[in-house]
């Protein structure tokens, strides 16, 4: 219903009153953007022309942003924001940050790099709040043997069960000293709550406001053709803690369920799809150390997990000596797909099979035994359990753009690009776009709507294939992580990687984390792997016919006088025929896996490289690239 129309000294201002789900009605064609905060919360998006008004003169001052939202995504906006000029307030519903908020997130090495371009102080402050990992230990056990209370095949002494652990300990403390050789930087892991706070300690007091709930978003235009957008806020209690704000363009940075998008969405400014992920997780506390373990202090800063297929924990270790576990299992449809139990486990297991201490102490025990050292659950950990509602792994969100038509909103974090965890790049994503942002605006400081188109039209394409990667790894949306064709993919082309590097490079998917990779150029990546595979595949097929036809014999003859035709120059015209064909083959093979490499390498955009920004002040892209 339309609620009123009233003009000021200086404006008409044009108010328009929905129920919640309503469309967006045109009024003298002028279309009122709205989008709904939560019930019985008016929020709007209004277009007001100040006919013959001029900005006041504090607001022709340095460029400023409204971030509507305090996690990690909008934080990590306004720190970047204020160090290249801008004006940034944090605007954020919470009454208080809370030091027990979120889980355990891992900042791969694009998120350090990321960080480290806000500031190096920036991503030490981090990475002094988390733990950096020195290994990746598996919870690795004999199923029966697990059940029976009789040691594992890893703990009975055997030859096998010392190379088993030998072989895994060493692959496990491998991995993240490549990770840092090759990148410049570990994995972190931290829990969200102290990201947050991290990032928070580099605001002034003063540019972060709690208890200030998103409550309207008027643009105005001047006269003189400059924009501004003024917001209002309220707080929980229905009051309004401040006048209104005005600044330059707002950062929508309020997670997966954001009223700023939604506002957008409504006037259609940005179409948005999400994808949930039905997996469903709680967390418990977890002891690192393990008993009669002589390196118990580099378990502690190992990554801990336990795959099970459908079930499965992953535990992150923390600068307090614990493990942040995250038991993940199935709901929804993949609970269809689980409908059977795992071979020698008590039952199927599902969150909702887990409705007391009794239950939680058997899903460990079917599990995950070797926990809590070998000793059942605890008492308090049942509890921590029991007490949590599960929660979905993850909402992947893709917006048609990461702005409205103007440029004077943009949407960041979760709200722009929330993502499934299954490849760990939710708060990394956020940390780079951020970045991406600041640079923009850094490198167009006098042209901030075509600095926000720029951004929009380079970021929007990699979020997407972030959001796309994220739900392909480990499976897919039906079959996550007991998708065997992704794992044997993966497999393959490490060992033809191996085996001929002058083909095949080492699997895209690992570039995922690599600072010099865009996420568009990692899913191209991808693609032409599979193309590359499929070439190698009609090879085999080739020789696989000519066995067929010709047999085991004949084939491996041919093949032998070829290679003396073309060594030694002998054989019969047979054997140089077949040597040609094979050169011939070779020749094409070589010349389609070059051509693929080449497209490869002219397809590459790279990742904040500075054909895609340029910073006239030195730093920002070129800094970062």
């Amino acid at each position: 219903h339309r609620g009123g129309e009233t003009r000021s000294r200086r404006a008409m201002m044009l108010t328009v009153t929905l129920g919640r789900g309503s469309l967006p009605p045109r009024v003298e064609d002028r279309r009122v953007r709205r989008g709904a905060h939560r019930r019985g919360v008016r929020i709007s998006l209004v277009k007001t022309i100040r006919a013959g008004a001029q900005p006041d003169e504090q607001e022709k001052t340095s460029l400023s942003a409204v971030i509507v939202g305090g996690g990690i995504g909008g934080l990590a906006a306004a720190v970047a924001l204020r160090r290249i000029g801008v004006d940034a307030h944090v605007y954020e519903r919470a009454s208080a940050m809370r030091g027990n908020a979120g889980t355990g997130i891992a900042i791969w090495p694009n998120g350090v790099k990321a960080l480290r371009f806000i500031g190096d102080d920036v991503a030490s402050e981090v990475a002094s709040r988390g733990c950096e990992i020195t290994g990746m230990r598996m919870g690795m056990i004999d199923e029966s043997s697990a059940r029976s209370g009789e040691p594992s095949s890893d703990d009975d002494g055997g030859i096998s069960g010392a190379l088993k652990k030998v072989a895994t300990r060493l692959m496990g403390g491998a991995f993240p000293a490549i990770i840092r050789a090759q990148h410049g930087a570990g994995l972190i892991c931290i829990r969200w709550a102290e990201a947050q706070a991290a990032l928070a300690s580099f605001l002034p007091a003063h540019c972060v406001h709690l208890d200030a709930s998103l409550d309207g978003i008027e643009l105005v235009e001047y006269a003189d053709g400059t924009a501004k957008a003024r917001c209002t806020f309220v707080a929980r209690d229905g009051t309004r803690p401040s006048d209104p704000v005005t600044a330059d363009f707002v950062v929508g940075a309020d997670g997966v369920n954001s009223a700023v998008r939604s506002m957008l969405a409504k006037g259609g400014d940005v179409r948005v799809t999400q994808n949930a992920d039905e997996m469903m997780f709680k967390t418990v506390k977890l002891p690192a150390r393990i008993e009669n373990d002589a390196d118990g202090e580099e378990a502690a800063r190992c990554f801990h997990t336990w795959p099970r297929g459908l079930v499965s924990m992953l535990a992150p270790p923390d600068p307090a000596g614990t493990l942040s576990g995250v038991i993940i299992l199935p709901g929804g449809a993949h609970a269809g797909a689980h409908a059977g139990a795992r071979a020698g486990a008590r039952r199927a297991w599902t969150w909702d099979a887990v409705a007391d201490e009794d239950d939680v102490r058997a899903l460990f025990e079917d599990e995950f035994p070797d926990a809590f050292n070998g000793a059942p659950v605890p008492p308090t950990a049942a509890a921590q359990i029991l007490a949590q509602r599960a929660r979905r792994g993850g909402v992947t969100t893709r917006c048609s753009r990461l702005s409205n038509a103007d440029g004077s909103v943009v949407l960041a974090g979760d709200a722009a690009h929330s993502c499934w965890p299954s490849l760990g790049q939710g708060a990394n994503c956020a940390l780079e776009t951020a970045q991406y942002l600041a640079t923009a605006i850094e490198s167009m400081p006098d042209d901030l709507r075509g600095a926000v188109r720029r951004f929009d039209e380079v970021r929007t394409p990699q979020v997407h294939a972030c959001g796309r990667l994220s739900e392909a790894g480990f499976g897919g949306v039906a079959k996550r992580a007991g998708n065997f064709f992704f794992f044997a993919k993966i497999g393959l082309l490490a060992l033809l990687n191996k085996a001929m590097p002058f083909f095949f490079d080492k699997p895209a998917l690992a570039n995922i984390n690599d600072p010099a990779w865009a996420y568009d150029d990692v899913e191209d990546a991808v693609a032409q792997e599979t193309q590359a595979l499929a070439a190698f595949g009609g090879v085999l097929l080739a020789a696989s016919v000519g066995v067929v036809v010709f047999g085991w014999e004949r084939f491996i003859g041919a093949s032998v006088g070829a290679v003396k035709a073309i060594a030694l120059g002998e054989g019969t015209a047979a054997d140089e025929g077949a040597a040609l064909a094979a050169l011939g083959s070779a020749a094409a093979m070589t010349g389609l896996f070059r051509w693929l490499a080449k497209r490869r390498r002219e397809r590459r955009k790279g990742n904040m490289s500075p054909a895609v920004f340029v910073s006239p002040s030195g730093g920002g892209a070129a800094a970062a690239a």
